[in-house]
């Protein structure tokens, strides 16, 4: 007796669309992150595509959100947590996420459509954006109960960006600049130090 067979997965056309946009637009060169290139990818016309995306802006602006949806989960922080080691950690995290070549490549595709459509920087943001979830991370109560913080939202942004600190202008510019993983977790170690240091009730 044969064992019954599995249903065939369905691939939606919004995910093929996606697929090959990962494919065209964060794995292959800059000159070639066009829709037509996605629909040759995707083998379907762009007719299509733009059924299900208004725009180039609105199928990266897909990316982008999936990109996030893929960092993950982080914890709020509970009593009896070490404060300095899970700031840490989730710092690396975050950061080592938003620097892999595909999301500096998604980075650098975005910052091509804003200078092309500078309204863009109006539009509504998807959440869970590091600083976002930092700053939330922040203010909770248990983080508030041993650290006086002004404004969880400056703080978040000032602290992902000392552990970015040049480097991010350089992930932009360069296609192949990589941030390695052990400087990563050296810069994050110490900002988390110095920041937590700063900020301390009782000195």
């Amino acid at each position: 007796m044969q064992a019954p067979q599995e249903a065939p997965e369905v691939i939606t056309p919004r995910e093929r669309i996606l697929a090959a946009a990962r494919k065209t637009f964060l794995d292959g060169l800059p000159e070639h992150a066009t829709m037509d290139a996605v629909a040759q990818q995707a083998g379907m016309s762009k007719k299509t595509i733009y059924r299900e995306f208004k725009s180039q802006v609105e199928l990266l602006g897909a990316l982008l959100m999936e990109s996030v949806a893929d960092m993950g989960h982080f914890r709020q922080p509970e009593p009896g947590d070490d404060i300095e080691l899970e700031l840490y950690g989730m710092l690396v995290r975050m950061v080592t996420h938003f620097t892999t070549p595909r999301s500096m490549a998604l980075a650098r595709l975005l910052i091509s459509e804003v200078r092309r459509y500078p309204e863009l920087m109006n539009s509504a943001k998807p959440r869970g954006f590091p600083r976002e979830r930092l700053a939330d991370w922040l203010n909770s109560p248990v983080v508030r109960a041993q650290y006086a913080i002004e404004d969880a939202d400056d703080a978040a942004a000032m602290l992902f960006g000392m552990v970015m600190q040049d480097s991010g202008f350089r992930l932009i510019v360069v296609a192949n600049a990589t941030l390695p993983q052990h400087l990563i977790e050296t810069r994050a170690r110490r900002a988390v130090q110095i920041f937590l240091r700063g900020i301390r009730k009782g000195g």
